[in-house]
């Protein structure tokens, strides 16, 4: 596979410990007894070159042709990278009751724009880890190349569905169009420039679409 190649994987990825915290096979979740009725099941698709999955994980899909799968072993340097305590910052607990917020241990909140977990809230003080959940870890991944998607059409469609998970497209000519419509008016947002940014870049640089609109 070459940078700009759009390619549907499975996978299913282990932790240090062997324990299964991602997967795509609905039939593997069910006999480890972790199905979801909330999770989709299906492929995802990988924009070769885009880090739309670990550097790892993407090295190894580059080496790969359609229907081969193999099981390997990503570092934690080519995969969340180690954990870093700069990351691993301190507040006060009186800026959570001040929200309506109780922050117990073990609970991810939002602070910012970024995504923290509570590791302790004792004498006032809430200590939050901004690592990502499996940073410092080595993993594994058993993967599968299910198909590479070739029409222009279905790849930016795919890549629609990769970066926001909803709305419609629609094609003219050499224009797309995507249509995000709100599902009320309580969670009623726009979506922020630079994510238009980055998904029309997506479309126009691995398609053949040259314009991309937004309506919303």
């Amino acid at each position: 596979m070459e940078n700009g190649d759009l390619v549907l994987i499975n996978y299913i990825g282990k932790n240090k410990d062997g324990e299964i915290f991602d997967l795509t096979v609905e039939e593997r979740a069910k006999e480890e007894d972790i199905y979801s009725s909330d999770a989709q099941y299906e492929p995802i698709p990988v924009l070769v070159g885009k880090n739309y999955v670990i550097e790892g994980l993407e090295e190894q899909i580059k080496e790969m042709e359609v229907g081969e799968e193999v099981e390997i072993d990503i570092p934690k340097e080519k995969a969340y990278g180690k954990r870093n305590t700069d990351n691993i910052e301190t507040y006060p607990e009186k800026e959570f009751k001040n929200q309506g917020v109780t922050p117990n241990p073990g609970e991810e909140l939002m602070i910012g724009n970024r995504r923290g977990r509570v590791i302790s809230n004792n004498s006032g003080r809430v200590r939050i880890d901004f690592n990502h959940p499996l940073a410092g870890q080595d993993l594994n991944y058993w993967v599968e190349v299910v198909e590479k998607v070739e029409e222009d059409e279905e790849k930016a469609e795919k890549i629609l569905d990769f970066k926001l998970g909803h709305g419609e497209i629609e094609f003219e000519d050499n224009k797309a169009t995507i249509i995000h419509e709100h599902e009320d008016e309580e969670h009623s947002h726009t979506l922020p420039g630079q994510f238009k940014e980055d998904l029309r870049n997506d479309i126009v640089e691995n398609t053949k679409f040259e314009e991309v609109e937004f309506k919303e």
